[in-house]
């Protein structure tokens, strides 16, 4: 099955998993965290903007034949383009990622422990346009060119018929239904970026790009993703700038966590904002899973002794030397994988960086089956040694001309020069946003545009809440009856303790606590507000005014209001 990219953000179905597994672009680059909720979005965006122009960080993922990927998005004017990093998106998601924790207070003679399977601690704190080819004679073109595994076209968007002609007669994969939904980017003085994989690339070659280009306020072009679109596509936009970021021409959705499965650190989250956005007007609206300091990030990318210098790299004549220099220099992160003998964790090359180094070094057709492509570059020294010598036989043919200054050069512009780029980013902006939403192709039919709010307040990635149970003379925390106080103060009771199945079934009832609106400045205005529904719900209750605070941070009316 083809899977095509026809959009900026054109994401695979969202995977739900337990807390023993992690949504992480390129492989864990941390220990699995019990207390996140597992999301998995095919691709993901991060957008700054500052002085009128938009940054975007774009993730593609592809599954497919090389020469079936096709890659099509309107742009508003001319931009450059840049090779991005996946590391970026793997980073994000470590630390934006929604955690979940659940603080046990227990009375009577409690046996059995703490909660064992389930956290209950509290938690811790330009490139590519100097050869372009000029259009002419009427032709779409703009830009035609190619950066890292990419041909690209920059293509005016006049007219839609001389631009899928363009695409058809230079071999760009044009996705079935293109036509239909193309209609709304076809406007004077507008623009469509084309990618495709050069010949002798495949699909493991993709990698991000990054964009810049004159324009007020980013943009995702839904209506055109919608034609390859899967149901519930998750959506996932980071934004950097001078305050929170906010979905202008969409809702804002605040969840009910009293639907949240927080014994089992929130596994149904999707679940939940899935329902919960289905609530507002038109399936419109995102949620804020954390907003606050982009300090979260600073020196995560591009650390003062990360990387090391090109000039040392280089000085690594032999092939073995020259891999170790790259895990004891910050270019493989550990990533958490599964051994024989349980989960281990070891260094691995990132997929970009790894098929450079397998460029020069190549694998030799005889390990097949004896050893992978990580095995060998961990351990280089022993099969281009020891091994070697003792089984001859299985590098017949193999050769091997290693340059380390050509390679150490590739390296530093292809993999160093985007971490670096991407980790300014986060010097540059003191604010970071993270916004979520689901979509089915049937209701792509608005693009979503953001802007900021400085003056909403921050959003936590960190929630928390309570497992109050009473042991009894004899009792244990997982029989025993309970109750969890929600972060929002709802109670929950398991009457056959936490084990068992609570009281009510957890997706019931409206899963949105309030819909509301949000502009420039200014407090949210809430156009739905279940909060009474929910507080008469069988076994759903709030136990204490505090619960309801929060509701003094918004400007309640009666009545709805469409957005603009």
């Amino acid at each position: 099955m083809i899977k095509t990219l026809s959009s900026v953000l054109l994401t695979a179905a969202v995977a739900v998993a337990t807390w023993s597994g992690r949504a992480d672009a390129c492989g864990c680059f941390a220990p699995p965290d019990p207390t996140v909720p597992i999301v998995q979005a095919g691709e993901r965006i991060l957008f700054a903007t500052a002085n009128g122009k938009v940054t975007a960080h774009i993730q593609i993922q592809y599954a497919g034949e090389a020469k079936d990927f096709g890659w099509l998005l309107p742009i508003p004017s001319v931009p450059t383009l840049k090779l991005g990093t996946e590391e970026l998106f793997t980073q994000l998601i470590n630390t934006t990622q929604p955690r979940y924790f659940v603080q046990v207070k227990a009375t009577g003679n409690c046996s059995g422990g703490g909660f064992g399977g389930f956290a209950n601690a509290a938690p811790s704190a330009r490139g590519g346009v100097d050869d372009a080819e000029s259009a002419g004679n009427g032709s779409p073109l703009v830009i035609q060119s190619s950066i890292g595994p990419y041909d690209y076209a920059v293509l005016k968007a006049d007219n839609k018929d001389a631009m899928l002609k363009w695409l058809a007669d230079n071999r760009y994969f044009i996705p079935v239904g293109t036509e239909d939904v193309v209609g709304p980017y076809i406007n004077p003085g507008s623009f469509f970026l084309a990618l495709k994989l050069q010949s002798g690339k495949a699909a493991g070659d993709i990698q991000p790009v990054v964009l810049e280009y004159p324009s007020e306020k980013p943009m995702i072009p839904i209506i055109l993703t919608s034609v390859a679109a899967q149901p519930n596509m998750g959506i996932q936009v980071w934004m950097l700038g001078q305050g929170r970021a906010i979905p202008r021409n969409y809702r804002h959705v605040v969840i009910n966590d009293s639907q949240l499965d927080w014994l089992n650190s929130a596994q149904n989250y999707n679940e939940v904002v899935i329902k919960a956005v289905s609530e507002a007007p038109e399936k419109h609206a995102f949620v804020t899973e954390y907003a606050g300091t982009s300090d979260v990030m600073k020196d995560v990318l591009d650390g003062p002794r990360r990387f090391g210098t090109q000039e040392a790299l280089a000085a690594k004549t032999l092939p073995a030397d020259f891999v170790q220099h790259l895990f004891a220099n910050g270019f493989a992160p550990t990533s958490a994988q599964t051994g024989r003998f349980g989960p281990v964790s070891r260094q691995v090359l990132p997929p970009a960086l790894k098929a450079l180094v397998l460029g020069a070094i190549p694998f030799p057709a005889g390990l097949k089956g004896v050893a992978t492509e990580d095995d060998f570059l961990a351990q280089l020294g022993f099969y281009l040694g020891e091994y070697r010598e003792q089984n001859p036989g299985r590098f017949i043919d193999y050769q091997l001309s290693f340059n380390p200054a050509a390679l150490a050069g590739e390296i530093f512009e292809k993999v160093v020069k985007p971490a670096r780029e991407a980790g300014a980013l986060f010097r540059a902006f003191p604010t970071l946003t993270r916004l979520y939403t689901t979509l089915s192709p049937q209701d792509m039919n608005r693009d979503p545009v953001f802007s900021y709010n400085p003056s909403l307040p921050e959003v936590s990635r960190d929630h928390n809440a309570t497992y109050e149970v009473n042991c009894g003379v004899a009792g244990n925390t997982f029989s025993s009856p309970g109750r969890l106080i929600t972060e929002q103060g709802w109670s929950v009771r398991y009457p056959e303790g936490r084990s068992a199945a609570p009281e009510r079934a957890l997706i019931s009832g409206p899963s949105a606590l309030r819909v509301e609106t949000l502009a420039e400045e200014g407090s949210p205005v809430v156009e739905l507000d279940n909060s009474q529904p929910i507080r008469t719900q069988q076994g759903c209750s709030v136990v204490g005014p505090e619960a309801l605070g929060l509701l003094g941070l918004v400007t309640l009316i009666s009545r709805r209001r469409r957005v603009s």
